[in-house]
C-alpha cells in the first residue's frame, strides 16, 4: 500500500516540479523536467511490482522524502540555489541508486516456467 502511494506522491512531486512559470504569467509545463522527475518512480513501480514486502515500502517511502529534501534544501547537490541542474540531477541520482535493487529482483513467473 505505501509503495502505491510512493509512486502517486511521486507523480504529484514530478508534476509539481515541471511547472514553470512563464513569461506571460502562465504555467508552461516542461515534459523535459517531468520526465527527468518520473525516472525513479518508474524504476520503483518495476522493483515494486516485482519484490512485494516491507522493505519494498520502506524504499519507497525513502524514496519520496529524499526526492522532496533533494529539491527543497538549496544546496545539497550543487552550491549554488536550486536551478536546472538541480531539477535535473537529483531525480537522475535517486535513479541510480535504484538501479542496483534490480539485479536483486526474483526472476518472473514466465521466466521460471521456462527454466524448468
Amino acid at each position: 500500500m505505501i509503495s502505491i502511494a510512493a509512486v502517486v506522491l511521486g507523480t504529484v512531486i514530478s508534476l509539481a516540479v515541471a511547472f514553470e512559470p512563464h513569461f506571460s504569467s502562465a504555467y508552461r509545463l516542461d515534459f523535459g523536467v517531468l520526465s527527468a522527475n518520473l525516472l525513479p518512480y518508474l524504476l520503483f513501480a518495476w522493483i515494486a511490482v516485482a519484490a512485494k514486502g516491507i522493505i519494498t515500502n520502506v524504499v519507497g517511502a525513502a524514496l519520496v522524502v529524499s526526492h522532496v529534501v533533494l529539491l527543497t534544501k538549496p544546496g545539497l547537490i550543487t552550491a549554488i540555489w536550486p536551478s536546472v541542474a538541480e531539477v535535473y540531477s537529483a531525480p537522475l541520482l535517486l535513479a541510480t541508486l535504484l538501479v542496483p535493487l534490480l539485479f536483486f529482483l526474483p526472476k518472473p513467473d514466465w521466466e521460471r516456467v521456462v527454466e524448468k
